[in-house]
């Protein structure tokens, strides 16, 4: 039997004593920017309506005043803050469309969590919530169309076990 050689690494010895000019300098601490706070969305000032939408991980505050139309999310255009994507600016303007609403009210939506696509899911069944305030004789045209039903579908928790919700670590036979 062949025996094993045993091997050792030697540790590099490092200089440690610094010159005597930069030792004495007491070092300064470096200037940190401050933390840039994140900016509230305030809500219009005079009579408004409001309505709070949820969708997947989302949250919507959604404010509805008497206007011309303007749509503002998270202080941006719509247009801007969906990436010019039509479908989701759909989603949003849905409830005012059907109830023939989309030009008498300005919308003012703040919403945190979750992504783009639900967030606009969320904005749209506040704007639902907040027309029903507006007058309770729309709820008819709004839950035929199903918009005021808050969606449940959740993202589905990882079990132990497995790689995530259900899938497994693949099987190997050796």
């Amino acid at each position: 039997m062949a025996e094993k050689k045993k091997t050792r690494t030697k540790k590099k010895e490092t200089k440690s004593a610094l010159p005597a000019a930069k030792a004495a300098k007491p070092v300064e601490p470096k200037a940190v920017a401050p933390a840039q706070k994140k900016t509230q969305v305030k809500a219009p000032k005079g009579h408004k309506y409001y309505g709070t939408g949820r969708r997947k991980e989302a949250i919507a505050r959604v404010w509805l005043k008497p206007g011309s139309g303007a749509i503002t999310l998270n202080g941006q255009t719509m247009s801007d803050y969906l990436c010019n994507r039509k479908v989701l600016e759909f989603k949003v303007t849905r409830p005012l469309a059907v109830t023939n609403t989309r030009t008498s009210y300005d919308v003012f939506a703040e919403s945190f969590g979750g992504g783009i696509p639900g967030q606009a899911d969320a904005i749209a069944l506040g704007i639902a919530r907040a027309l029903l305030e507006v007058s309770p004789d729309l709820r008819i045209k709004l839950k035929r169309e199903g918009l005021l039903r808050r969606d449940p579908r959740m993202k589905e928790r990882k079990k132990y076990g497995l790689k995530r919700a259900r899938r497994a670590f693949q099987y190997t036979k050796r």
